[in-house]
């Protein structure tokens, strides 16, 4: 405080844990409505163009904005209606087959590099290389899960 003060500035007031949530939960609000105008402008420009490209392109676009669209909207409740939880029995009953579509996935990224490395295309290795970073993507997110896991066996 007396840093605060030696330099004439008032001292900021804390934000309550009620008020730092209805803060990310405007915000999130305000991030769906721009999710939504994508979704809408993805669809107009496929709307008025017969090329496969670029309609493949704005259909890639307008499918993530869906589901960020719902992944905020799943925010948006964990915050203000049902918080998350996770039991050990939860992720127990299935972390073998987590275990195998990981694999999986780290498999397709390695087929992905390899048909992308040797492709003289650009278009085709762009959408390889587009399909690698969402196998990427995955992989990250399945990993994201066996730090949940660390997190509830500490000693796992």
């Amino acid at each position: 405080m007396a840093k605060l003060k030696a330099t004439g500035k008032k001292a900021a007031k804390k934000k309550t844990g009620a008020q730092r949530t209805q803060e990310m939960v405007d915000a999130m609000r305000q991030w769906q409505g721009i999710e939504r105008d994508a979704i809408d402008t993805c669809t107009g420009l496929m709307e008025k163009t017969d090329n496969l490209l670029v309609r493949q392109i704005m259909e890639i676009i307008r499918n993530d904005s869906v589901q960020h669209h719902r992944v905020q909207q799943f925010i948006i409740d964990s915050l203000t209606r049902t918080p998350v939880q996770l039991t050990p029995d939860d992720l127990a009953v299935i972390w073998d087959e987590i275990e195998k579509h990981d694999e999986a996935e780290r498999e397709t990224i390695k087929l992905g590099k390899e048909l992308a490395k040797d492709c003289p295309f650009f278009v085709q290795k762009t959408l390889l290389d587009y399909l690698i970073y969402d196998e990427e993507k995955h992989d990250k997110l399945l990993g994201e899960l066996e730090k949940f896991k660390r997190n509830l066996y500490p000693y796992a």
